[in-house]
């Protein structure tokens, strides 16, 4: 622990916070707010980083470790693994581990008798899902056990990790927050272009996207819908786009470096999602003042999409709805004005200060509590 000054090593654990995802995003904004105060020095811990420079811009004041130099899976050499994260923290006399990831609490928590880190596992998803691995449900079974805190993007997963697994740690609600773009954006009424982004994945529900495209575009043949992003299912999204004839229309544009550039130029904005935590690109969305159609996955859409003000939910999975809510903007260019000036309603609870001060309040308690 660091003994020799009140400032608190912060370290932020990552899979590899070079990547373009949600989670890094919103990582890094808390990370770059949390370095401005001089109570504390932050890092990030990945296992690895893929790219040569992280997709969202680091504060350099900001140091930057990797468990391995070159891209490896960790539960392949947990062992190891657990051994190289422990030499880092000691070496950094890191005080609190924030597992940007649930499942990293399977290499943190080992940690804490023998290093006294605290840690805190941070749900992006929400309890009831478990993406990528199968193992995610063990993890968090763990951290509720094991961990000093546990964060969720929404009330109702606080809600679900209390009534599925009574936490022996505090359970705190932290939204993500919403960044307000500079200059402030004017909406573009007369653009044609919708836009959806994130990962290639089964998560984010592409492929039922896909399927609502064909009841949107063919109908609308001056409009085009962008997907941006990149994943392993992009020849699956491919083959779906070109089988339904949609390919002069409903573009992959693969992993894009200037995000504000499409928000600015796009008409609306749709998520197909199968399941969220609190997704960062809805906040994206509507700090762009752009409509939102979204499916009313389990947790997050509805705490960011007012139905009928700012935009529409449609029952989860429903792609005949999902069509229905886009055509019906895509017809009515002041319908889409008026969502669009509905968007700067309810955005108090997105406010970044506001959720960097619960962030503050919480590592301090976990400070005072290691004194």
């Amino acid at each position: 622990m660091n003994e020799t000054t009140t400032t608190h090593n912060i370290a932020f654990f990552s899979g590899d916070i070079t990547r373009s995802g949600g989670t890094e995003n919103v990582s890094v904004m808390i990370a770059n707010e949390l370095v401005k105060d001089p109570d504390y020095r932050i890092s990030f811990i990945s296992l690895f980083e893929a790219a040569d420079k992280p997709f969202f811009d680091i504060d350099e004041r900001i140091d930057r470790y990797t468990v391995y130099p070159t891209v490896t899976h960790g539960i392949q050499h947990y062992f190891d693994t657990c051994k190289r994260l422990r030499g880092i923290v000691t070496e950094q006399h890191i005080d609190i581990l924030i597992d940007i990831d649930g499942v990293l609490d399977m290499y943190s928590l080992p940690l804490r008798k023998r290093t006294g880190v605290k840690v805190i596992s941070w749900e992006h998803f929400n309890y009831l899902q478990n993406p990528d691995v199968p193992y995610r449900k063990l993890t968090r079974r763990w951290a509720a056990r094991k961990a000093d805190a546990i964060v969720t993007l929404t009330e109702a997963d606080k809600h679900l990790y209390e009534e599925n697994v009574d936490p022996d740690c505090p359970v705190i609600a932290i939204a993500n927050p919403m960044r307000n773009p500079d200059p402030e954006p004017v909406y573009d009424q007369t653009s044609t272009t919708i836009i959806s982004s994130g990962r290639l994945t089964y998560q984010k529900g592409f492929d039922l996207l896909v399927q609502a495209a064909a009841d949107v575009l063919p109908k609308h043949p001056d409009w085009t819908w962008l997907i941006l992003g990149e994943g392993e299912d992009r020849p699956k999204l491919e083959e779906q786009i070109k089988a339904a004839g949609l390919q002069d229309q409903l573009i992959l544009k693969g992993r894009v470096e200037n995000m504000d550039e499409y928000y600015r130029k796009a008409a609306m904005f749709v998520l197909s999602s199968r399941f969220e935590g609190l997704p960062m690109v809805l906040l994206e969305a509507k700090a762009y003042h752009l409509p939102i159609v979204s499916f009313d996955c389990l947790t997050g859409p509805a705490e960011i999409v007012n139905d009928s003000m700012n935009g529409y939910l449609v029952p989860d999975g429903d792609i005949p709805a999902l069509a229905e809510r886009v055509n019906e903007l895509v017809d009515n260019a002041g319908l889409r004005r008026d969502m669009s000036e509905n968007t700067v309603l309810y955005t108090g609870k997105f406010d970044l200060a506001n959720i960097v001060d619960m962030w503050k309040q919480l590592l301090t308690s976990l400070c005072r509590e290691s004194a």
